[in-house]
């Protein structure tokens, strides 16, 4: 079963928006980098208050392995003011 994950960053004392995008870039978040194992969709998106990354996997194992993998690198980064998954019901894609 597909799964989602949501992780804001909302702008403060901690992180910027040029903090998010250079973080983002030093992540290899980028277009030209070949997705993690797993990953169907990635969503990025930025605005006046917080940045949201969207994630649907092809399951919770895969989101966890993922999580795992870059556990090092993300325990470097500012904590997110939210974060949150779940098993998808419904994943459509035009």
């Amino acid at each position: 079963m597909p799964y989602c994950t949501i992780v804001e960053f909302e702008w403060n004392d901690h992180i910027s928006r040029a903090g998010f995008e250079a973080m983002m870039a030093g992540a290899g978040a980028g277009a030209d980098v070949a997705p993690p194992a797993g990953l169907l969709s990635r969503i990025v998106g930025v605005d006046d208050t917080a940045a949201r990354i969207v994630e649907v996997w092809r399951s919770g194992a895969d989101a966890q392995a993922f999580a795992e993998q870059t556990a090092e690198m993300t325990g470097q980064m500012p904590a997110p003011s939210r974060v949150v998954g779940f098993d998808v019901a419904s994943y459509q894609t035009a």
